[in-house]
């Protein structure tokens, strides 16, 4: 499971596990209308220590995307250096969202620009992966969905793949059913998988949401 994948994986578990003892007429809170990762609203900074960290983390973010801009601009034909300045603007998405949730969306639309970019020359479906999580963060919610259907097109059998599409259509369209369908087949076909535990975990609150649902 690629990094972004599994960032996603720990802060949609803990989520829904909040959800689960709020009640399921909290899941509108956390995601509905919602351009933000639900990190910001799950679990805000408790302590002066936090929030600094989370501030320097941020401001180490926006450095590293500085830098990144700087050598795409000396070297615009450099695949590599994009596909890491994608990356560094979605981390920034991740961190703006602890720390200037006003920024995070713009963050994860830049993510988008530059994940396209790389697409048009480099076939990859954990890049597919990545520019679907960044639209959808950022409120793209076709292209995110578009994204996912082509990285399940790709590779219809992969656990990355069949876990995060479930994940869109729990948090953004909160299919619960197309998500567990999704999840389940993600077991049988990776039953060993490192994050298969916690996917189970997922399962659990995402069927309890399903049956508390109108």
């Amino acid at each position: 499971m690629n990094k972004k994948t599994q960032k996603v994986l720990t802060i949609i578990l803990a989520v829904f596990v909040t959800v689960s003892m709020l009640g399921s007429a909290a899941f509108s809170f956390f995601y509905p209308g919602s351009n933000v990762p639900p990190s910001s609203a799950a679990t805000p900074p408790s302590s002066t220590g936090a929030a600094a960290a989370a501030e320097a983390q941020y401001h180490q973010a926006q450095s590293q995307v500085r830098g990144l801009l700087q050598k795409v601009k000396s070297q615009p034909d450099d695949l590599t250096l994009k596909e890491q300045l994608a990356n560094a603007y979605y981390d920034l998405g991740l961190a703006a969202s602890q720390s200037a949730p006003a920024e995070a969306r713009g963050d994860f639309a830049q993510a988008v620009q530059t994940y396209q970019k790389v697409l048009k020359v480099k076939k990859d479906t954990n890049l597919v992966l990545d520019l679907a999580t960044a639209a959808l963060y950022a409120g793209q919610n076709s292209l995110a969905e578009k994204s996912y259907q082509e990285a399940l097109a790709q590779k219809p059998d992969s656990f990355d793949v069949l876990y995060s599409y479930g994940l869109f259509l729990a948090q953004a369209k909160q299919d619960y059913a197309g998500a567990l369908k999704l999840w389940q087949k993600a077991l049988a076909e990776e039953p060993g998988n490192a994050n298969a535990a916690q996917l189970r975990k997922l399962i659990v609150q995402v069927e309890g949401l399903q049956k508390a649902k109108p």
